[in-house]
């Protein structure tokens, strides 16, 4: 990689793979409340992508400062994944990394204000405002709570829920129990994200956090996604139960469920008994495919029936 390159340079440190964990869950959050509505306003929908597309990044960029800053990643801790680490490895220097997060968080913040812009809704305003926060001191500031047991939570609330949830209520126009429950799936699925990553470095983060593993042990890291999950499944089957979704999209949900969340992934990561070095580069994106396909396919479907039906 030539370092002489900027846009390389910055690339390393952004982890573009995981903006859209929450990208994507405000885009089919966004046409679900459209599906609902039976009426898209696309401006709000692709600056609810935007923003929550940009935090996201936001926050990653947050992480490999600290990472950075604390010596806290070495040769020996690298995942290896693309367009990240980039800042501890050399590739890119401590001010591109700040002017990537400069850059970034002014794109999210202002695609954030143009929706308050449109919808002239203080609400989002202020949800706004703590997505960034949130996104900022996930990782820096005094007391960042990747640190505390609470990280997996807050990320799956801020990254999953919340963006999900603001980009349905745009399009609906209003609170409904159906956003909330498609928000708590995304929020779910999440949460699965973060997990697998905190329990894939469950001997890595000794001594310089305390995550939820860290808590509950590495098995029961591993076990309590079956609860999780069967949350996840019962608040998909409530809303076919209560009509607001298909039966044919209905099914795929749950084909995406059993395949990407059970055969692609648990089905052999709940038989790990101890973690060992190559963990977190072979599991970790396993819950991001399942967050890919749910999200993008369950968005076609959305907009078919939207525009269609």
């Amino acid at each position: 990689m030539k370092k002489n390159n900027f846009l390389k340079r910055i690339y390393t440190v952004m982890e573009l793979r995981t903006g859209f964990a929450t990208g994507l869950p405000a885009l089919s959050g966004g046409l679900f409340g459209a599906y609902l509505a039976r009426d898209i306003k696309i401006l709000p929908l692709v600056l609810m992508f935007i923003s929550g597309f940009s935090l996201n990044i936001v926050a990653n960029i947050a992480n490999e400062i600290r990472a950075f800053l604390k010596n806290e990643e070495n040769e020996d801790t690298f995942t290896g994944h693309l367009g990240s680490e980039g800042l501890v490895r050399g590739d890119a220097k401590f001010l591109d990394a700040i002017i990537a997060l400069g850059f970034m968080l002014a794109l999210g913040g202002g695609s954030g204000l143009l929706v308050v812009l449109i919808t002239k809704d203080i609400s989002i305003l202020i949800i706004g405002i703590l997505s960034a926060l949130a996104a900022i001191t996930y990782s820096l500031g005094p007391k960042p709570y990747i640190i505390y047991p609470i990280g997996e939570l807050v990320s799956g609330i801020f990254a999953g829920g919340i963006s999900s949830f603001v980009s349905s209520y745009i399009q609906q126009g209003k609170v409904s129990i159906e956003i909330i429950l498609y928000a708590l799936i995304s929020m779910i699925m999440t949460v699965f994200l973060m997990s697998t990553n905190n329990t894939s470095d469950y001997e890595k983060d000794k001594g310089v956090r305390v995550t939820l593993p860290h808590v509950i042990g590495f098995r029961n890291s591993i076990k309590i996604i079956i609860p999780e999950a069967i949350i996840m499944i019962l608040a998909w089957i409530a809303l076919f139960l209560m009509s607001k979704i298909s039966l044919i999209i209905f099914i795929s949900g749950l084909l995406i469920f059993y395949y990407y969340g059970y055969v692609k992934w648990y089905k052999d990561y709940y038989k790990i008994q101890e973690v060992y070095k190559e963990m977190g580069k072979e599991w970790g994106p396993r819950p991001l495919l399942l967050i890919y396909s749910f999200h993008f396919i369950m968005s076609l479907e959305f907009l078919i029936y939207t525009i269609l039906l």
